[in-house]
């Protein structure tokens, strides 16, 4: 099975109760994956710096939490048991460039590493500009 992923938002919806990902992130580029997925049939999935790997309509609470250099390693393993669990064989993951937005590094080094892992075939798009 081939998902769309891409990182999470800084920007959230702050309602109390608990929200689907792809509502409670504020991203124009998470609802445009959304939409695109839902068109062709293809699963989003949101990689959370709290949470992991998330479907895109799984409800999570508001935090704030931005993904660390330190973080990769642990976050990669839970990752990786998502991607098996799930029976994903493909990854079509959606990034800033790193030259533009250097704090999406970690997310990056997690899908690498999470991909490699699982044995799952990792197709990098790079996005212009700052896609919030």
């Amino acid at each position: 099975m081939k998902v769309l992923c891409s990182y999470c938002s800084a920007a959230k919806s702050r309602d109390e109760a608990p929200l689907a990902a792809v509502q409670r992130y504020d991203s124009e580029r998470l609802r445009a994956l959304h939409q695109r997925g839902m068109a062709d049939g293809t699963p989003l999935h949101i990689l959370s710096g709290r949470y992991g790997l998330l479907a895109s309509d799984e409800p999570i609470p508001w935090y704030d939490h931005l993904l660390g250099p330190s973080e990769v390693a642990a976050m990669s393993v839970e990752v990786a048991r998502s991607l098996r669990a799930l029976g994903v064989t493909t990854v079509e993951y959606h990034t800033a460039r790193l030259a533009v937005v250097p704090q999406v590094g970690p997310y990056l080094d997690v899908m690498r590493a999470a991909c490699a892992e699982a044995g799952v075939v990792l197709v990098v798009v790079e996005l212009d500009g700052d896609p919030a």
